[in-house]
């Protein structure tokens, strides 16, 4: 039992003494910046730049969660810093003309945008109606339809990257190929085991220039060659790709409504804080005027 006893009361004596050597370096800074009778309630000083003092009760809250090992050195590191800084405020302060140093106006217009904004914030939160319903989406894309011309191609895809050394490629390749729903189902189980990277789902669009990030090969492929029902193999020398177009919608022609469906709801949402906030505003502002509150003169 002597020797866990031991361990136990070398770490803790190692801990004491990295935290005694964390304080004694405050203290010896200190003691090197300014005479010795420059103590107070708030501990010693251990920087000072003219009026402005930096007390070792400052630094030493800031290293209540830090790790012991790092404590010395962001002791040193944050005094350095704190009196870089308060220097350069100093010299700001006899540069700056009075008008310059004058920022009530400043100070006080940012501080009724910062609580405007939160009050805001707050409304938005507590009155906003964000349930949009398929029929206002729908409504809307038909009103806006020449909004949403596609910039780039999109795509509906059945994508599979595997490494070229898999057992049984021959029967993944002939299954990517397959249109029988059960032999999808058995593409899925090979994906899973061996696939790099693979993508299923033939109901979303896709944006093609990001298929091109994934396959490098279709940098080469020009746009007229996409087609419904085309197909693309690659071979590399870690992986082999299979892309099939199972859907394509080009650029400059309509957007389809559920590629643009997130889009729409959010123009909606955005619409309506809008509404909201006008609306709320117009409140305050007629019922000032009809307390007396508000009074404007010519």
């Amino acid at each position: 039992m002597l020797q866990p006893f031991l361990f136990l009361s070398m770490r803790i004596t190692s801990n004491i003494i990295d935290r005694v050597g964390v304080i004694l370096c405050i203290v010896l800074f200190a003691a090197c910046s300014k005479p010795t009778n420059t103590t107070s309630s708030e501990g010693k000083i251990v920087a000072k730049v003219n009026n402005t003092l930096l007390y070792s009760s400052d630094v030493e809250n800031l290293l209540k969660n830090l790790p012991t090992k790092d404590s010395v050195a962001y002791t040193q590191s944050y005094i350095s810093k704190w009196a870089d800084d308060e220097v350069f405020y100093q010299q700001a302060l006899n540069y700056l003309t009075d008008d310059e140093l004058n920022i009530d106006k400043e100070l006080e217009a940012y501080k009724k945008e910062l609580i405007t904004y939160k009050f805001q914030t707050k409304l938005i939160n507590d009155k906003l109606d964000t349930i949009v319903t398929n029929d206002q989406i729908e409504t809307y894309y038909n009103a806006n339809s020449q909004s949403f011309l596609l910039k780039n191609n999109i795509v509906k895809v059945l994508y599979v990257k595997t490494p070229n050394n898999i057992p049984n490629i021959e029967k993944l390749k002939k299954l990517c190929y397959s249109i029988n729903p059960k032999d999808a189902e058995q593409l899925k189980i090979m994906c899973v085991q061996f696939a790099n990277n693979y993508y299923m789902n033939d109901n979303t669009w896709l944006m093609f220039d990001d298929l091109k990030k994934e396959i490098p090969q279709l940098k080469e492929v020009p746009d007229y060659s996409l087609q419904n029902g085309k197909v693309f193999e690659f071979t590399d020398e870690t992986s082999y790709y299979f892309l099939k177009i199972i859907d394509i919608k080009s650029k400059n022609t309509l957007s389809p409504i559920n590629f643009e469906k997130n889009n729409i709801k959010n123009m909606l949402i955005n619409q309506r804080k809008q509404q909201l906030i006008s609306t709320i505003k117009k409140d305050f502002f007629d019922k000032a005027k009809t307390n007396k509150e508000l009074e404007i003169y010519n």
